[in-house]
């Protein structure tokens, strides 16, 4: 498996289509209107493309908070703080749509891996909607960074994951 696990949020495709759309006019307004409004487009096309994230380096057990935009990532790589444990999260992802006069929200399910430290603080370093995908990736890492690992996919039932047995028989079984 990767020794660089990495996590961006997506970016809705009516947001990259806009945000292509200002780029493509900010390159016509470089040539043949104003540099100024040419610049201005291309700030409007960032903010609507861009996006937030996380890689980690298990081999040199460091991590970043990324900044992407047309897939180029950009953050400062930083030794890891001292982790405490991995959850495998399912939760829901809302993707709102407007129009002019009109609204709408949809909603898929998703499932997250959040690294915990430093008591309650915590960062997502993965996203799946495949569950065995989650709890194999989560496995890597929770041996890799030799953390426990946490499985909250069921609201309310939390449990900790026996990540020997999760490893060797590709199934999930739980501690006491």
């Amino acid at each position: 498996m990767d020794a660089i696990i990495s996590y961006t949020r997506k970016v809705p495709i009516w947001k990259i289509i806009l945000g292509i759309g200002f780029i493509l006019l900010s390159i016509y307004a470089i040539l043949f209107i104003s540099i100024l409004n040419g610049i201005v487009f291309m700030i409007m096309s960032f903010f609507l493309i861009k996006t937030d994230g996380s890689e980690i380096n298990l081999e040199s057990k460091t991590y970043r908070k990324t900044y992407s935009f047309l897939g180029i990532k950009t953050g400062k790589w930083e030794p890891l703080p001292k982790v405490e444990y991995i959850t495998v999260f399912a939760t829901t992802e809302d993707i709102t749509v407007r129009a002019l006069s009109a609204e709408t929200t949809n909603s898929k399910d998703v499932i997250l891996l959040n690294i915990f430290y430093d008591r309650n603080k915590k960062f997502t370093a993965y996203s799946t909607t495949n569950l065995k995908d989650a709890f194999d990736v989560a496995s890597h890492i929770a041996n890799a960074l030799l953390i426990d690992l946490l499985d909250a996919t069921k609201k309310g039932d939390y449990r900790w994951v026996d990540k020997d047995v999760l490893r060797e028989k590709g199934e999930v079984l739980y501690t006491d």
